[in-house]
This record gives C-alpha cells, sequence and structure tokens, in this order.
C-alpha cells in the first residue's frame, strides 16, 4: 500500500534556516534589504544565488584557463590520473 504525501507548495524549492546570527548582523542585513527597497527574506535569497552562480562562474573560468594552460601540451592523461589516484590512496591509506 502506498502511504499518502502531503502536497508540496514549492516544488523544487528549498528552505534554509540559520541560526546563531548576532543581532548587529540581522540588522545590518535588514538595513541593506530595506536600502533596496527588499524583504529580509528576498534580501538573503538574491544573496545565495549570487554566491551559488559566483561559484559556478569560478569553476568555469579555472576550467577555461586550465584548458588555455595545457592548450597544445603532449600531456599523458591516463598517467596523470593514475598518479593523482596514487596520490590519493598514499594520503588515505598511508604507506601500508
Amino acid at each position: 500500500m502506498e502511504r499518502a504525501q502531503a502536497p508540496c507548495y514549492h516544488s523544487g524549492m528549498g528552505q534554509l534556516l540559520i541560526r546563531n546570527l548576532d543581532d548587529e548582523t540581522i540588522a545590518a542585513l535588514k538595513r541593506m534589504a530595506a536600502r533596496e527597497s527588499k524583504s529580509l527574506e528576498q534580501k538573503m535569497r538574491d544573496l545565495a544565488e549570487r554566491e551559488a552562480k559566483r561559484e559556478v562562474e569560478e569553476f568555469w573560468q579555472l576550467a577555461a584557463l586550465s584548458r588555455e594552460m595545457t592548450r597544445g601540451a603532449n600531456l599523458d592523461i591516463e598517467a596523470l590520473i593514475a598518479e593523482g589516484r596514487e596520490e590519493r590512496d598514499r594520503a588515505i591509506l598511508g604507506n601500508l
């Protein structure tokens, strides 16, 4: 028998609770939001989305730089992967 599930009103949308912010930080965030005529919730949503996008953009910038730096290089990818795995295993397992 299948269990009935409660309806989801915000499909694909999560929630985030931030604890232990000091009052001065909260007040500063509220002032920032007010200057932009936004609620604190909307300001925090905007900040979180911007930072998440920045993380992704920085990754792709680093990937492009890495491709440019290695363009035309004669690299043995399989050997590099094997070397990386060996380093990882030594770091995890030590020299058994």
